[in-house]
């Protein structure tokens, strides 16, 4: 019996000490696991190259170019990163710069500085308006837009995921009158207006321009955005008849495709977007009317 009651004091002081031993590695883990997360933290910590950082910190990163009004003329600009940056763009020689001019009859000059995107395709957006470019051997280019707003901000979106945002304000907008629609391929399409005895369709956008159709966009880059705008001096566009032409081909027959409209008048922009249900393939190379586009979007029958 004697034996007895000492084996279990034996086997129970065996358990309390495995039991200590236990709980003694358990508490060493942590130390351990933080050990190995110092060494990550060092190596996290180690000197990096620095990267381009944001002019511009409130700077949007959604295509959505509505903001506040901004009560400064020129060149106020920002970039901010709007997706994965690309591999290789790091340091001030390639960051990408945006000035705005005001030129006469409500017009916008933009001056793109690119130096790490050479002759490369880029997009313009302005208040519902967009249309692509490219820029020169140089990375630079200039392209004259119409402005939509008495408070202007501009986006340009390069190939390497960038945006670069411009803004300025240009007191003239509020004196014309002017209906933009803008596509991207596979549209082909064409904006007719008629005025009176008179039709006009889209030219090259030219300062000063005071009443008719701008194109904008250049159709021989991939993926081309292009974009029509009519303007006219005034607070509406008066009994124009606005029509917009849409060639039916085998790469949109039977789709469902997006236009979007912009509608300016006294300095304010009014956007929307558009689905077009295109006929069914065999009636390829006849021409869809888009009929009352200022503001309601009809279909008239294909001729």
């Amino acid at each position: 019996m004697l034996w007895g009651k000492k084996v279990l004091q034996v086997s129970a002081v065996l358990a309390v000490a495995f039991g200590a031993a236990h709980t003694a590695e358990k508490l060493k883990a942590p130390a351990a696991q933080h050990s190995l997360l110092l060494t990550a933290a060092d190596v996290v910590r180690a000197p990096r190259t620095p990267s381009v950082q944001s002019e511009n910190p409130a700077v949007p990163q959604s295509a959505s170019l509505s903001s506040p009004t901004d009560t400064g003329l020129g060149q106020v600009t920002g970039i901010t990163t709007v997706a994965a940056a690309a591999p290789g763009l790091v340091g001030e020689g390639c960051q990408a710069r945006l000035s705005l001019l005001p030129l006469p009859g409500a017009m916008i000059e933009a001056r793109l500085t690119a130096p790490c995107n050479r002759g490369e395709r880029f997009v313009v957006r302005h208040s519902g308006l967009s249309f692509s470019a490219q820029t020169q051997a140089d990375g630079r280019a200039t392209v004259i837009l119409p402005a939509l707003r008495s408070d202007a901000m501009v986006a340009v979106y390069l190939q390497d995921s960038r945006l670069v945002l411009g803004r300025l304000t240009v007191p003239d907008a509020a004196t014309y009158a002017r209906y933009a629609i803008s596509w991207d391929s596979p549209v082909e399409m064409e904006l007719r207006v008629t005025e009176g005895d008179r039709v006009l369709i889209g030219s090259a956008a030219l300062s000063g321009l005071e009443q008719g159709v701008i194109a904008l966009g250049q159709t021989n880059l991939p993926s081309p955005v292009l974009a029509r705008v009519y303007s006219v001096p005034g607070k509406d566009l008066g009994k124009a008849d606005i029509t917009g032409e849409l060639r039916i081909t085998p790469a949109t027959c039977g789709r469902t495709l997006r236009v979007e409209t912009a509608h300016s008048s006294g300095g304010v922009a009014f956007t929307a977007e558009h689905s077009i249900a295109v006929p069914m393939c065999g009636t390829a190379g006849d021409i869809l009317v888009l009929k009352n586009l200022a503001p309601p979007l009809k279909l008239a029958a294909p001729k």
